[in-house]
């Protein structure tokens, strides 16, 4: 029986380091989401226990921190960007502010997913 398991375990041992599969790509993911300060297993809340107002904390393109809109269906988040102003390069920048509208996150699009309430 050791014999089978040993010649099992040196053949795939061979084509391991080379081979791509499924399990490789999801150790991967869980690794750099590590590596980034996540939690690999992040329980999205879902749409239908949002709260219309209130403020949620999660994972976006623009903040982390989002206000659900019931009635738009979409998160409202600020976002900070600084932009080179030529008239003063490189001294400065000018800063803006801006009111940003992100979807839910789902499979077939949107931007923000609600881990936990604010």
């Amino acid at each position: 029986m050791k014999a089978i398991i040993a010649k099992h375990h040196a053949r795939i041992g061979r084509r391991g380091g080379s081979v791509s599969s499924e399990a490789k790509r999801l150790a991967a993911r869980r690794n750099a989401l590590l590596r980034w300060g996540r939690k690999p297993e992040e329980a999205v809340i879902p749409i239908g226990e949002l709260k219309d107002g209130r403020w949620y904390r999660g994972i976006g393109r623009n903040s982390d921190i989002g206000r659900w809109d019931e009635e738009a269906r979409c998160f409202w988040v600020i976002s900070f960007a600084n932009f080179p102003d030529p008239a003063r390069y490189p001294r400065g920048s000018t800063r803006v502010v801006r009111l940003k509208q992100e979807d839910y996150y789902a499979p077939e699009g949107g931007t923000f997913k609600p881990l936990e309430r604010a």
